[in-house]
């Protein structure tokens, strides 16, 4: 193909990028994009391998309406924990509670089966235990907690902000162990639709930066780095843990990620 020729077929980087985060705002929420162009695919599913880069992105989109629903609401006289249970619900019906599936089917499946086998087995059923409804009730109470805290300590805009970066971290931490770790079997959502290379995640981690930077507006340093840390090294302790008990990753793990990684940035920033 000539060099005129390829110039002519391939889209400029910035209409490459905005169809690629439309496609992964459709994968991993419930909310109806419109095609964006030629370039935006609508009825296939995004290739990992490359386009997990652009999780962290996707992620402000996703994070829009809990973000909206914390500065409007700041702005009323509802008390913090009522905003904050509101904006961890939208979350939730944003994402189609799909990261949240993926914590409970976790802690189910881990904790639930004797073998690696057997704990897949459970991971796959759609029916929740004991173990799954524990810690959905846990995971959702400890973030409703924690971001009426953050409103409470610096308002509407610095309880968004900080909302968004716990996200994030969470998000480029599903990126990484998606990358590190095997998978656990093969056809399942951590394998079917591509695992991401060296460079999806160093991109992954470039757009993730701005958006943690962007919070210390409100938050100093030293609690946006202990946040990092904190959400990634619980990623890392779900990644050992995984290894132990079914030898890889799987999509419900990855899911479990990015509910951790956020809950641990939030604890961070919160304990200074």
């Amino acid at each position: 193909m000539s060099e005129d020729q390829h110039t002519k077929d391939s889209p400029p980087p910035s209409t490459f990028l905005l169809a690629e985060v439309a496609e992964l705002v459709r994968f991993f929420s419930r909310i109806p994009l419109p095609k964006l162009g030629e370039w935006d695919e609508l009825n296939t599913a995004p290739d990992f391998r490359v386009r997990a880069r652009s999780i962290p992105l996707a992620g402000i989109v996703i994070s829009l309406p809990s973000m909206l629903v914390v500065l409007v609401l700041s702005a009323s006289a509802l008390p913090s924990s009522v905003i904050a249970l509101l904006a961890v619900v939208a979350a939730a019906a944003v994402q189609g509670c799909l990261h949240e599936d993926g914590l409970s089917d976790v802690a189910d499946g881990f904790f639930g089966g004797h073998t690696a086998e057997r704990r897949l087995e459970i991971m796959k059923d759609s029916r929740i235990g004991a173990f799954g409804s524990v810690a959905l009730v846990l995971s959702l109470s400890l973030r409703w907690l924690l971001v009426a805290a953050l409103l409470e300590a610096y308002g509407g805009l610095g309880a968004a902000l900080g909302f968004l970066a716990a996200e994030t971290t969470g998000r480029f931490g599903m990126v990484w162990l998606w990358q590190q770790l095997p998978p656990a079997y093969q056809g399942g959502l951590s394998t079917r639709f591509g695992i991401p290379e060296n460079i999806a995640v160093y991109w992954a981690a470039c757009f993730a930066l701005p958006l943690l930077v962007v919070s210390l507006f409100y938050l100093s340093i030293f609690q946006v780095i202990l946040g990092t840390i904190v959400g990634l090294v619980l990623i890392w302790a779900l990644a050992r843990l995984a290894l132990a008990k079914i030898k890889g990753i799987t999509g419900d793990v990855l899911g479990a990620a990015q509910q951790i990684g956020s809950l641990g940035f939030l604890l961070g920033v919160l304990s200074l």
